[in-house]
């Protein structure tokens, strides 16, 4: 009996070249990914830097957004217009110059938070640390944009009660030369005297700015036209043109004084408009004091 031929087995023999190449693939993935690692913690490294530097100016700059804040919110207000001028004079260039810090301090803060997002798909390690910078950047910028509120608000109220101020000073200069008897003097002055508070009426009108302040410059136009009637007729020797105007500054008078207690409630009414977002300043600027 013959025995059964059987085929032989065909076995497949590896390439070494190819046995090569694969493992030099396996380990140019892992030099890669090393790589990438590596180049990941650098890159986050480089962000939370970036985003640490702009908060620490921004929390450089409190004391002086909080001066210029607390300068015009919690003034002790002269009662003498040239006084109160000078004191308008000097917060308002005062809180321009914050407005301008804070709005720095909020391109810088908005940069580095951008940056930080921008890569996070992207990064594999230190995602933590990456995840807590963003949240204290984003809280310094919901701080950042309160505080700009409110320095813009007051900037506008400062803005509006320049003019209105200067016109209060030339107004009392006037009825000082009609009471020397200048009449000519006085009625040359009304030009200037209109045109400021004017000015001022016509920046009250912003939503930022209370209604009072609006009313008054309305009354102070209202009481420069009827006081120009008055010593006009009392230059031209008209009792009855000055009686007229004169009835006229009564009434005005009287609203004048109307007015007044409403003016009691003005900084109050600043002040608890303002508070929140003071506080949600401080709070954003705050959270950022841990880098």
């Amino acid at each position: 009996m013959e025995s059964e031929s059987v085929a032989p087995t065909l076995v497949r023999r590896r390439s070494r070249g190819g046995l090569l190449v694969a493992v030099v693939a396996i380990v140019l993935l892992l030099v890669f990914a090393v790589a990438y690692a590596l180049n990941s913690a650098r890159t986050v490294d480089a962000q939370v830097r970036q985003a640490d530097q702009a908060l620490k100016l921004a929390i450089q700059h409190r004391d002086t957004v909080d001066k210029a804040i607390n300068d015009y919110v919690g003034a002790n207000v002269p009662s003498d217009p040239a006084s109160y001028k000078a004191l308008v004079d000097k917060d308002l260039p005062e809180v321009e110059a914050a407005l301008l810090t804070v709005r720095s301090d909020q391109a810088s803060v908005k940069a580095a938070d951008a940056n930080l997002g921008s890569a996070r798909l992207l990064t594999l390690t230190k995602r933590d640390a990456q995840a807590a910078e963003v949240n204290l950047t984003q809280a310094a910028r919901s701080g950042l944009a309160n505080a700009e509120q409110v320095l813009l608000d007051i900037h506008d109220q400062l803005w509006m009660l320049q003019p209105l101020v200067q016109g209060v000073i030339e107004m009392r200069g006037l009825i000082a030369k009609a009471q020397a008897n200048d009449l000519n003097g006085a009625l040359a002055a009304f030009a200037s005297a209109k045109q400021q508070v004017q000015t001022a009426l016509d920046r009250s009108h912003r939503a930022d700015i209370p209604a009072e302040y609006g009313v008054l410059a309305g009354l102070l136009k209202s009481g420069l036209d009827a006081l120009q009637q008055e010593i006009a007729a009392i230059q031209a020797n008209n009792p009855s043109a000055a009686r007229q105007a004169q009835a006229q500054l009564q009434a005005l008078s009287d609203q004048f004084d109307a007015l007044k207690v409403r003016f009691d409630s003005v900084d109050a009414s600043n002040r608890q408009m303002f508070q929140p977002l003071i506080d949600s300043y401080h709070k954003g600027v705050q959270a950022a004091t841990v880098v």
